[in-house]
C-alpha cells in the first residue's frame, strides 16, 4: 500500500511542472504533499508525514490568501506547528532531516524571487535526501533527485544568462 501513494505522490511531483494553471498546480502539488504524507507514515517516519501535512496545508493557504501579511504570519505559525509536532513524533535523526528540509522548504515557499526559492529548494534537498535514505523512502528519493537536478540546471541556466550579460555589457562599454 505504501508503494502505491509513493508512486502516486512521485506522479504529481512530475506532473505539475505541466500545467499553467495556478489553481491546479496548487491542487496537484498538494495531492502529491498528502500522498507524501500518507507514504511516510506507512514507513514509519511520523515527522516527515507531518511536515508533508503541514506543506499541503501552505500551499492552500498561499492559493487561497491573497495578503502577504497574513500569508507570512501562517507560515510562520505553521513553522512552530512544525517544530512543536516534531518534538511529539520525534524518532531521532530522521526527525531533525526532515524539520530540517521542511523548514527551508517553508521559507522557500514564501520567497518572491524564484532564484532565491530555487537556492532554498537546493539548500533544503540534501537535507530530505539524507531522510529519505535512512527511512528506505524510495519514492521519495526519485522526488528528491528531480528536486535536486531541476533546481540546480534552473539556477546554472540563470547564473549562465547573467554571466553572458554582464560580459556583454562589458564589452559594449568598452568599445565606447
Amino acid at each position: 500500500m505504501a508503494t502505491a501513494f509513493g508512486c502516486v505522490a512521485l506522479l504529481c511531483v512530475i506532473i505539475w511542472p505541466f500545467f499553467s494553471d495556478y489553481k491546479t498546480v496548487v491542487k496537484i502539488q498538494s495531492a502529491g504533499a498528502a500522498a507524501f504524507a500518507t507514504y511516510f507514515l506507512m514507513l514509519g517516519s511520523p515527522t516527515a508525514a507531518v511536515a508533508c501535512l503541514i506543506s499541503c496545508a501552505q500551499l492552500l493557504v498561499s492559493a487561497s490568501v491573497r495578503d502577504r501579511y497574513v500569508v507570512v504570519r501562517l507560515y510562520g505559525a505553521s513553522l512552530i506547528v512544525l517544530s512543536f509536532l516534531s518534538v511529539i513524533t520525534w524518532h531521532g535523526i530522521p526527525s531533525a532531516l526532515a524539520l530540517t528540509g521542511s523548514s527551508l522548504g517553508s521559507l522557500a515557499r514564501l520567497q518572491t524571487s524564484t532564484t532565491r526559492m530555487k537556492g532554498l529548494f537546493l539548500v533544503g534537498a540534501p537535507f530530505w535526501l539524507a531522510h529519505n535514505l535512512i527511512v528506505g523512502a524510495l519514492f521519495a528519493l526519485g522526488t528528491d533527485v528531480v528536486s535536486l537536478l531541476s533546481n540546480f540546471g534552473n539556477l546554472l541556466k540563470f547564473a549562465v544568462r547573467r554571466w553572458r550579460e554582464s560580459a556583454f555589457h562589458d564589452a559594449a562599454t568598452r568599445a565606447w
